[in-house]
C-alpha cells in the first residue's frame, strides 16, 4: 500500500498549490485545507476543533492537556499545544504583509510559504534549531502553549501564552520500592492496553513488533494474558537478530511468533521514508525509526492489525542511562530524554495516519509514563541493571532468563545502526550520517515543491542523497 500524507493548513490567504491536493475551505477570513484519514470531513461551519493525532474533529475522549488541538472560529484560529507535543505544529507568519498559515506537516512548506511571499530555504545548521525546524521562518510550536491569532480592527495579531509543564513535577520521585514500583506500572500498561482495546471494533486483531527485550516483551505479554488476539512479529536484518529471544517469551506465552526478514536494501530505502515523517536529520532519531519504517513500508504487518510497540519505556525507564554520581543526575537524564521528543517527532502518527494503520505506544500513555516518572532512581538502576523495577515485576510472570535478559537498543538490537553507518560511508565516503540525511531532507523538499508529498522512488532520492554527500565531502582517505 503506497503511503497518502494527512495534513492540514490553516491560512488567511489562498495557497493555490495545495487546492488540488486537499478540500478546501473557506471559513469566514480563514482559508482551510484538510485532508484526512477515509470518511473524515471537517464541519461546514465553525466553530469546530481538530484534533491534530488524528486529523479528524474531536471527539471530546482525549485528556485536553495530552492532546494537540487546533480550533477554528470564523475570525480565529487558536492551537493548544500538548505537553508531549509527539504530533508537530508548524507555523509561518509574513508580518509586513500580514499573513500567516498554521500547517502539520513540514513538507508542506514549498507549497505554503510562496503564498505567503516567504522563501523557501533551509536553516545554515544541520539539526536546524533555529526555530525547532531545518527550515528558516518556519516554527515548530513548542509544547504547552496556547497560540491564538484573531482578527482585531483590520489585522491579524497572535499572541502566545505558556503553561505549566508537568514535567517539572518529577524532580523528587517518591516510589522507591522496586516490586511495588514495577507493579504499579504493569498495572498501569494493563490499563491502556485495555482501554486501547475498548476502543478498538470487535474482532480486530493485534500485532506487536517483539525483540529480545523487557519493553516489547511487557506489551506482548499483557496483550497475550488478556486475552487479546495478538501475534507478535521479531525483525531480522542481515547483521544479526533478536528472533531465538523472542521465541522464548512467545513458547512462554503459548503463541506463535512471525519473523520479519529485512535486507539491507530493504533497510537502506527506508531512510527517505523515516526523514519524510520525521523532519529531522538526527542520526540517533532517523535510526531509531528505520525499523518500524521498514516494516510499515513493506507492509511486513497486515495493515488490519492494530499495532502496539514497547516505544518510549527506554526514555521513562532509564534505559539507556549514562553513568552518573548522585540520583538527582540521573533524574534529569530521564526528564532530559522525555523532554527531546517534544522536539523529535518519533512518537508523532503522521507515518501510521499515511499509511491507514492504527499504531499506539502503551509505555507512552500518560498514566504509565507519570507512574514511571515518579519512581526513584535507585529502582530505575541497580546492581548495574537498568529498568530494575519492571524487572522484578515481571519475573514474577516469566522466567528469569526472558526478565533479566541484557539490554540492547531498538536500533541495535539487529545490529542496525553499525550496519547502516557502513553502508552510508561506503557509499559516499564519508561518516557524517546526518549530512545524508539531511540531503534526503533537501530531497524531499524538492519534490514536495512539484507536488510530490511521498516519496514515490525512495532510490532516486536517497541516490540524489549520496550524490549531494559526495559534491560536498572530501576525498576518503584511502
Amino acid at each position: 500500500m503506497a503511503p497518502l500524507s494527512k495534513w492540514c493548513v490553516v491560512t488567511n490567504t489562498t495557497a493555490p498549490d495545495l487546492a488540488g491536493s486537499a478540500v478546501h475551505g473557506e471559513l469566514g477570513a480563514l482559508h482551510v485545507y484538510h485532508r484526512g484519514p477515509a470518511g473524515t470531513a471537517l464541519p461546514a461551519d465553525p466553530p469546530f476543533v481538530l484534533d491534530v493525532a488524528t486529523l479528524a474533529p474531536e471527539s471530546g475522549s482525549r485528556d485536553p492537556v495530552m492532546s494537540t488541538t487546533v480550533r477554528i472560529d470564523p475570525d480565529a484560529v487558536t492551537v493548544r499545544v500538548s505537553a508531549l507535543n509527539e504530533n508537530p505544529v508548524y507555523y509561518a507568519a509574513n508580518r509586513m504583509r500580514g499573513l500567516f498559515a498554521y500547517f502539520t506537516d513540514l513538507l508542506l512548506a514549498p507549497l505554503v510559504l510562496p503564498a505567503l511571499g516567504l522563501p523557501v530555504a533551509l536553516t545554515d545548521t544541520a539539526i536546524g534549531h533555529e526555530r525547532g525546524t531545518l527550515l528558516r521562518g518556519v516554527s515548530r510550536l513548542p509544547d504547552g502553549i496556547v497560540a491564538r491569532t484573531c482578527y482585531n480592527a483590520g489585522r491579524w495579531l497572535t499572541d502566545v501564552a505558556d503553561s505549566h509543564d508537568p514535567l517539572g513535577d518529577f524532580s523528587d520521585p517518591h516510589r522507591d520500592d522496586p516490586l511495588d514500583a514495577g507493579e504499579a506500572q504493569l498495572d498501569a500498561l494493563a490499563a491502556e492496553i485495555r482501554r486501547i482495546d475498548a476502543t478498538t471494533p470487535e474482532g480486530t486483531g493485534y500485532a506487536t513488533l517483539l525483540s529480545g527485550g523487557i519493553d516489547s516483551g511487557t506489551v506482548t505479554h499483557l496483550a497475550a494474558t488478556a486475552g487479546l488476539p495478538v501475534t507478535p512479529y521479531s525483525v531480522a536484518t542481515p547483521w544479526g537478530d533478536e528472533l531465538a529471544d523472542a521465541a522464548e517469551l512467545c513458547a512462554e506465552l503459548g503463541i506463535g511468533l512471525e519473523a520479519v526478514r529485512l535486507t539491507e536494501d530493504d533497510i537502506i530505502a527506508s531512510i527517505p521514508e523515516a526523514v519524510r515523517w520525521l523532519g529531522v536529520c538526527e542520526p540517533e532519531v532517523v535510526e531509531v525509526a528505520l525499523t518500524a519504517t521498514s516494516v510499515q513500508r513493506l507492509g511486513a504487518v497486515p495493515a488490519d492489525r492494530v499495532l502496539l510497540t514497547g516505544y518510549g519505556s527506554d526514555l521513562i525507564n532509564a534505559g539507556l542511562y549514562r553513568p552518573f554520581d548522585h540520583r538527582d543526575d540521573l533524574i534529569d537524564q530521564v526528564l532530559s530524554a522525555v523532554d527531546r521528543t517534544r522536539r523529535s517527532n518519533e512518537l508523532s502518527n503522521r507515518m501510521p495516519l499515511a499509511y491507514g494503520t492504527r499504531v499506539h505506544h502503551p509505555f507512552w500513555a500518560w498514566p504509565v509514563m507519570r507512574v514511571a516518572l515518579e519512581t526513584t532512581p535507585e529502582c530505575k538502576v541497580r546492581e548495574g541493571r537498568e529498568k530494575y523495577h519492571l524487572r522484578t515485576a515481571m519475573s514474577r510472570r516469566v522466567p528469569e532468563p526472558i526478565a533479566w535478559r541484557k539490554k540492547i537498543a531498538v536500533h541495535h538490537g539487529g545490529g542496525l545502526q553499525d550496519g547502516v553507518t557502513r553502508r552510508l560511508e561506503k557509499e559516499t565516503g564519508s561518516t557524517d550520517r546526518q549530512a545524508v540525511y539531511r540531503a534526503c531532507f533537501t530531497e524531499l523538499l524538492d519534490r514536495a515543491a512539484q507536488g510530490e508529498l511521498e516519496p514515490r522512488d525512495p532510490w532516486a532520492i536517497f541516490e540524489g542523497a549520496v550524490r549531494r554527500v559526495r559534491d560536498v565531502s572530501p576525498p576518503a582517505r584511502g
